[in-house]
């Protein structure tokens, strides 16, 4: 699911405050290492909840799943929208890798019951380079759980960086 940029900018402006200091101690950083600061947002509660990370410290904030990466369950939820929940879920059961997805599934529903699951190894690396380059740009780094509209995911996640002076124009 794609967040629209109205609804990333009306976060950013809500939380401007807190974002400022964590983007005030990014910025007294000389050079970029796992103890950078990141902003974690968790924006499915009302009012959003802002989480100052380190980038090495991602994974206690966030979950990472090893399961929701695999082709198959990826799959699944790009026919969530169209199908439903459990639509998608028999078609999966009955395609033609049913036995496959089946033992996936059932490991990506193990790792369910240990915790809301936020995103998959490959998000998290992709994240881990996004802190880096928005170090060298001048940015402060943010990850941003919102809701998810439809699926079993039961959430959206958006990263992106904010310059450090949006936050000393304000």
């Amino acid at each position: 699911m794609t967040i629209s940029e109205d609804r990333v900018k009306r976060l950013v402006e809500q939380l401007s405050g807190p974002l400022a200091v964590v983007a005030a101690d990014v910025r007294k950083r000389l050079v970029w290492d796992f103890n950078l600061p990141v902003a974690v947002i968790d924006a499915r509660q009302e009012p959003p909840v802002l989480m100052q990370s380190s980038v090495g410290s991602l994974g206690n904030v966030l979950r990472v799943s090893t399961k929701i990466d695999h082709p198959l369950i990826r799959k699944l939820f790009d026919i969530y929208p169209d199908r439903g929940s459990d639509a998608a879920i028999d078609e999966m059961l009955n395609g033609q890798h049913g036995k496959e997805f089946a033992e996936v599934f059932d490991e990506y529903q193990e790792e369910k019951k240990a915790g809301t699951l936020m995103w998959g190894a490959d998000d998290f690396a992709g994240f881990v380079v996004k802190s880096r380059t928005c170090f060298e740009d001048d940015e402060l780094a943010i990850a941003a759980v919102f809701p998810a509209e439809t699926g079993d995911n039961g959430h959206a996640l958006a990263t992106f960086g904010i310059p450090w002076r949006y936050f000393t124009t304000l």
